[in-house]
């Protein structure tokens, strides 16, 4: 019998203290962690009762006010301060049936403006003096409720308000706050202290007596939680015992479970051995039966190793001795030789093959390789030839190969040669390869790009292949380039900041393409397109390829464009400045003799004095005309001019221009007709504006021109499945007609069909050429068919948008929209208007002679204004340009609070003579609230203050 311990002994041994010590671990941590979280549980439940004290606390101060606030707003309290004669008479049997609150002790009073008490209730000697008064300042000055909780007691006052002011008091004081709270079942004590600890409540009283003081260190054992809340400290604690008395189950639990796991523990490692040892005494048996008897080298184990295995080791290194005694089969060879990629023949010396790999009865299969074509290639090898390369042709339908063929002797045990062994190698891949690599040479050399190939493993990355091309734009030969570093280009002379780029995309492997300045060989400058591309091999870096491009007529032509881009840039942004300026510069006189005619029309006139006003105003209408097609037509050339996109009522808008036009026709004894096929569509989607204002032109155009006869309006509407929809229309008059040789410039700017038209007629020539632009814009057009003295035919198309199931805008279009909001005649507002032009600032406050108005010159004396003035203004008209200080820069200053904080919100309306695109939205940018462009009437004036106030 073997001495060694069993297997069975060394698992039990092994094991089973590990595992219990493991148990052990596992039930301290779980302990620890019981303890962790029991712990949290414990302090999130105290932190609970504080949270709860806190609510009643708080619910209980809140409710009280705000049935005081209820009763202070009782007209019959609110009465008594102005029935100064009648409130003995009331007043007292009111305030006795008031109560408050719960307590049984408290002290109510009633007290004026300025302090003085009216009423009181059980107030004299019972409310402390620190607490008689600190109210006043919040209650009486500020109007605003007030409360304190401290250990005189709560206290609780709330304005009485007459006209939002405060009158007088309302003031509740309850000395103790046991009864304020409503009782709650918990084995928890609640406390509130003051800042003296002394206690203020207690939901255990008889434990914590109220007015004591809380010795926190005679309670040091508990679990105890507080927070501080309005000066006061609330507090929950209970003992440690009964807080954690939800938990102590836990621990006869634990020890039972471990108890349990100690006795599976225990039976399971038994088993475990048991099956072990059973299971490698098996496997011994096995390998026994299996081995044959030959001896050979043995291995050796440790000393404690376990018989059985000690047992198994013998005989596997019995196993181990009898297979090595045995050598390589046949077919282990044979697998050798048919792993060989190479072609692999062995002959007899009487030529006979002996062997071959699978390479050559796979060659032999599909090409002529016959045993006697293998004596031919063996006897050309013989006479004095180190190689042989042959073609072959193939025998099916594949592509001839070329194998390269050598002869080694086949030597024997007693180095004699007893054969011949023939190798062959396919060489048709490198064949090919060669061919592609010749191809791609010659393709380099004939390129138009110059290539330049630089050693990636060498240091100063040396070059190795330029080709041509690149001696023919720089001026260095080949000789000049081979081997030298960093891609010539220090000979090449490229910027420094340009060579540190490529020298570090060099050193990191990355690529490069960026346009270089270079200097070829005789020192001439040249725009050099560098394209640097990183070769790898294998993932590892190799080479670079560099390409080389002459672009500098590409480079000239860019700079050309380029410069003649800025200066078309420069051109549009001063001419865009000077229709701005220009809008401003005329708009502000305009508005000057506008709101000067309206003004003397407010006054007393006869009736020629009535005639030359109306005659002024007719005059400045036109004038202004003039300048809004000025302008839009300078829109269009600058490419400045947006349509709007929105949904409009085409039925409405057609039928407002044509009663508004037959007023006009009736005026001057014409007749005015309409003729509409709109499909049954009343909705479409477009830019209302911009077709009002070409019907306008085009029908203001046809009354103009005709003296006598008949004007007809046509429209029609192509409807279909498509998104867009054709709008066509015609103006036909029976006018003074334009002859055949003017209609190609009747559309030109500033052109009419001749001077004595101008003359007799008036206007600008440029109605019909912003109508045409508009329609065009629009994705239609604008043509004239016409005979002198006959009468024309102007006839447009423009796209218009499907609008089906949707509602008009109805602030775009004027037949809609509602009528201006004017103020009431009493209605009166402080303004303050900032205006630098004194005519503009007489019109406003003419304008505004119901409202209190007070105006500033420039931004800087409005912000000294807002700052000095007690007065509150309630809307600011704010000019746009102005010395010193601008509206734009002032406005950003009152909203940054330079005005103080009661003018960070208040509304200001932009006064300015701008009417360019993007002036609206720089205003709201700025912060101003609406925008009114110069000139504007009284009632745009007044409907924009009624609608910010």
């Amino acid at each position: 019998m073997s001495t060694r311990p069993s297997l069975y002994t060394q698992l039990q041994q092994t094991i089973l203290p590990r595992l219990l010590v493991a148990l052990i671990a596992v039930s301290m941590i779980l302990c620890l962690c019981i303890f962790y979280v029991a712990q949290k549980q414990v302090a999130n439940e105290q932190r609970t009762y504080i949270s709860h004290l806190k609510a009643d606390l708080t619910f209980t101060l809140d409710s009280t006010q705000q049935l005081m606030e209820g009763i202070a707003a009782n007209d019959l309290l609110i009465n008594s301060f102005i029935d100064i004669q009648q409130r003995q008479n009331y007043l007292p049997i009111f305030f006795e049936s008031l109560r408050f609150t719960r307590a049984r002790s408290f002290s109510l009073g009633l007290f004026q403006f300025n302090g003085e008490p009216l009423i009181t209730n059980n107030w004299e000697g019972q409310v402390p003096a620190s607490m008689a008064s600190a109210w006043q300042e919040t209650v009486l000055n500020e109007s605003k409720p007030y409360s304190n909780i401290s250990g005189d007691g709560a206290i609780i006052a709330v304005p009485v308000l007459l006209a939002d002011s405060a009158e007088g008091a309302l003031v509740l004081h309850i000395p103790a706050l046991q009864a304020l709270i409503y009782q709650r079942d918990s084995d928890a004590s609640q406390l509130i202290l003051d800042s003296e600890r002394k206690i203020l409540y207690s939901n255990k009283p008889a434990m914590f007596r109220p007015g004591s003081v809380f010795d926190h260190a005679a309670y040091s054992g508990w679990e105890s939680e507080s927070e501080q809340w309005r000066g006061l400290t609330l507090i929950s604690q209970a003992p440690a015992l009964e807080a954690y008395s939800n938990v102590l189950w836990l621990i006869p639990a634990i020890l039972i479970t471990l108890a349990f796991a100690v006795i599976v523990s225990i039976y399971a490692s038994s088993h475990a051995a048991k099956l072990s040892a059973v299971t490698l005494r098996q496997l011994h048996d096995d390998i026994q039966r299996s081995t044959s008897r030959k001896k050979g080298g043995a291995s050796t184990g440790s000393e404690n190793e376990p018989a059985e295995l000690n047992e198994i080791r013998t005989a596997f290194n019995q196993l181990i001795i009898n297979l090595s005694t045995i050598s390589l089969s046949n077919r282990q060879f044979s697998n050798v030789l048919d792993s060989l990629e190479e072609i692999l023949v062995v002959q007899d010396e009487t030529g006979e093959n002996i062997l071959a790999n699978r390479a050559y009865k796979r060659y032999a299969l599909y090409y002529d390789l016959s045993d006697n074509t293998l004596r031919d290639i063996k006897a050309d090898l013989s006479a004095d030839k180190q190689s042989l390369t042959g073609h072959y042709a193939s025998l099916s339908d594949k592509r001839p190969v070329t194998l390269s063929w050598r002869v080694l002797p086949l030597i024997d045990d007693e180095r004699k040669q007893v054969g011949s062994i023939l190798v062959g190698n396919d060489l048709t891949q490198r064949r090919v390869l060669e061919n592609q690599i010749n191809v791609i040479s010659h393709a380099m050399k004939s390129a138009t790009v110059s290539i330049l190939i630089v050693d990636a493993q060498e240091a100063g990355f040396p070059a190795i292949y330029v080709n041509p091309h690149f001696s023919l734009i720089t001026g260095f030969d080949e000789d000049e380039v081979m081997g030298q570093t960093f891609l010539m280009l220090n000979q090449m002379k490229a910027e420094t900041s340009q060579l540190h780029k490529i020298k570090y995309a060099l050193r990191h492997g990355h690529a490069f393409d960026e346009m270089l300045i270079c200097h070829k060989k005789d020192g001439s400058v040249f725009y050099n397109q560098l394209i640097l591309t990183p070769v790898y091999t294998e993932d590892k870096l190799t080479h670079f390829v560099a390409f080389f491009q002459d672009v500098t007529d590409r480079e000239r032509t860019r700079q050309y464009l380029e410069d003649a881009r800025l200066k078309a840039e420069e051109s549009a942004r001063l001419k865009s400045g000077f229709l701005a300026s220009m809008s401003h510069e005329v708009r502000t006189p305009l508005h000057g003799v506008s709101g000067a005619l309206q003004l003397v029309n407010k006054t007393p006139l006869d009736s020629t004095q009535k005639r030359y006003v109306d005659l002024a105003k007719d005059s400045l209408k036109n004038l202004q005309h003039i300048v809004d097609d000025i302008l839009d037509f300078s829109k269009i050339e600058a490419g400045q001019l947006n349509l709007e996109a929105i949904p409009f009522n085409l039925e409405l808008l057609i039928k407002t221009i044509y009663d508004q036009f037959c007023i006009s026709c009736g005026e001057k004894g014409l007749t005015l007709k309409l003729e509409s096929d709109l499909n049954g569509q009343t909705m479409v989607t477009g830019d209302p504006v911009r077709l009002r204002q070409v019907l306008g032109n085009l029908l203001s155009n046809a009354v103009k021109f005709t003296s006598e006869g008949t004007i007809t309006l046509r429209i029609a509407l192509t409807v279909g499945d498509k998104q867009k929809w054709a709008l066509r229309g015609d103006v036909e008059d029976t006018g003074i007609g334009i002859a055949p040789e003017n209609l190609d410039s009747i559309f030109e700017v500033f052109s009419q069909e001749d001077v004595s038209t101008t003359r007799k007629f008036g206007g600008t020539g440029l109605g019909l050429s912003i109508s045409r632009q508009l329609c065009q814009l629009m994705g239609g057009d604008l043509t004239v068919t016409s005979e002198k003295g006959r009468g024309s035919c102007f006839s447009f198309v423009m796209l218009q948008g499907n609008a089906e199931g949707t509602k008009p805008a109805q602030s775009l279009n004027d037949s809609q929209a509602p009528a201006p909001l004017l103020p009431a005649k009493d209605f009166c507002a402080k303004i303050l208007i900032v205006e630098d032009n004194e005519i503009n600032q007489l019109i406003a406050r003419e304008h505004l002679s119901q409202h209190k108005t007070m105006t500033a010159r420039n931004g800087k004396e409005a912000l000294e204004a807002l700052n000095r003035m007690k007065l509150t203004f309630d809307v600011i008209l704010m000019d746009c340009h102005m010395p010193e200080m601008d509206g734009f820069e002032t406005t950003r200053r009152i909203r940054a609070g330079d005005a103080g904080e009661k003018y960070l919100n208040v509304p200001v309306i932009a006064l300015t003579a701008n009417a360019m695109k993007g002036d609206r939205e720089r205003c709201e940018a700025a912060g101003m609230d609406d925008y009114i462009s110069k000139p504007f009437s009284a009632e745009d004036l007044l409907s924009a203050v009624a609608r910010m106030c």
